[in-house]
């Protein structure tokens, strides 16, 4: 297979995500035709290349730190309103950087934490408008499907994760799951499984969020801090924190964030690696109008060879 433009013929080694990188480097400015993947499988796409909106992604993350701060300030003076309705913007807003931080077409990493945060939104949002005694469990299923999105879009860099690279490393993590369900447990009553069910897939977002390295590990284990602060107030009677809420809600988008901050880190790294590679290759332009090759000379003027 290989990777079509109008303009320049890119080989199939670099990833589809690299090859659209590498035709905005070769035909700069150019906003069509689409970069199309070329082949004989089925689902084959045609999409335009695009370009990254840094300038919106730091307006974005300008709103989003204010957001925070909102909210957090809500959670400490007890604005009950106003803590609510200002823990529905976060997540849409953190999902605003990300998405203008990166350009089309987005990866599967980011396109899977895009998806994650949206779950989480819901998650927010959803248990304000039901009823009260299924506020918990609409909250816990809407964050159990945010957490298999990230185990999705983390799942690639398993070998880089502690899994294959510091097995030991593993053991922190089993140890405060269970620690976790065997505080919840006996109290827990019809609600164990779930419980129990979230409480492997956090487990395994965080272990596999180390894959990305150390800004996402660590993100991802904040991001268990919070939701054991949930786990514990709700099924441990004698647990009680000073300022819950608002230790909840801080490691909850602190952990989010750095998610996300490792997430544009790595799509920026593979930007960058396909622009080396590009330079690193043959790169030209037909004056005929004709496609060139990256790395493979033209095959013709007018006939080229897909």
């Amino acid at each position: 297979m290989v990777y079509i433009t109008s303009d320049i013929r890119i080989p199939s080694s670099l990833s589809t995500a690299q090859a659209f990188r590498a035709a905005s480097i070769a035909a700069p400015g150019r906003r069509g035709p689409a970069l199309t993947v070329a082949g004989t499988q089925p689902g084959d796409e045609e999409v335009v290349v695009g370009r990254p909106l840094s300038t919106a992604a730091r307006i974005w993350a300008a709103v989003a730190v204010v957001l925070l701060l909102v909210h957090l300030t809500a959670e400490a003076t007890g604005a009950q309103d106003l803590s609510t309705v200002s823990q529905w913007t976060l997540m849409p807003a953190l999902a605003a950087v990300v998405l203008t931080a990166t350009r089309r077409p987005r990866s599967r990493l980011v396109t899977w934490v895009v998806v994650a945060l949206g779950f989480s939104w819901l998650g927010d949002l959803m248990p304000s408008l039901v009823a009260d005694d299924l506020s918990f469990l609409v909250m816990v299923g809407f964050f159990l499907l945010a957490q298999v999105a990230y185990v999705v879009a983390f799942a690639p860099s398993v070998r880089t994760s502690v899994v294959h690279r510091r097995r030991l490393l593993v053991l922190p993590y089993l140890a405060a799951l269970g620690t976790l369900v065997a505080l919840c447990a006996p109290h827990a009553g019809s609600l164990l499984v779930p419980v129990c069910v979230y409480g492997v897939t956090l487990t395994a977002m965080a272990v596999l969020a180390t894959g990305l390295g150390r800004v996402a590990a660590a993100g991802g284990a904040i991001f268990l801090v919070s939701d054991a602060l949930i786990a514990l107030e709700a099924f441990v009677p004698s647990w009680d924190l000073a300022g819950q809420g608002f230790w909840v809600m801080l490691t909850y988008t602190v952990g989010q964030g750095l998610l996300a901050a490792a997430v544009l880190s790595r799509d920026a790294a593979e930007r960058r690696a396909a622009e080396q590679q590009l330079a690193r290759g043959d790169v030209q332009k037909p004056a005929t109008g004709g496609h060139a090759a990256v790395g493979e000379r033209p095959v013709g003027p007018t006939a080229p060879r897909r």
